[in-house]
């Protein structure tokens, strides 16, 4: 996934996504499209992959959480690839921060570090 890809908006915003593939339909309507096939998966993968986790959390036996570790990573790049796929088709976009932006949350999220206690 190119992350680095930009494009504005009408009232020109500058975001981070690529704009709306013409694959997909202008208007939502009851069919069912290549967006909703690709949507449905990646929530899949991704309730999955918090049952992969939660069961790598309790098994016992080394060599078998091994191999669900593996099909857990396996099952991961499959995810990646489906949210790469959406990224693509222009569904998830995000507006770019600014310094000051960056600066404000950088400060909320340090600050929070008062509240766990001292090392």
């Amino acid at each position: 996934m190119d992350t680095q890809s930009t494009i504005s908006t009408n009232t020109g915003i500058t975001m981070i996504g690529k704009p709306v593939s013409t694959e997909l339909p202008k208007v939502k309507d009851s069919n069912v499209n290549l967006r909703d096939r690709i949507n449905d998966a990646l929530m899949t993968e991704k309730h999955n992959l918090v049952s992969y986790q939660n069961g790598i959390n309790e098994i016992i036996n080394d060599d078998l959480r091994k191999v669900v570790i593996d099909n857990r990573n396996n099952l991961q790049n499959t995810q990646i690839s489906f949210f790469n796929e959406l990224f693509n088709l222009g569904e998830y976009q995000a507006e770019v921060a600014g310094s000051k932006q960056i600066t404000e949350t950088y400060n909320v999220f340090n600050n929070y570090k008062t509240q766990l206690p001292p090392q």
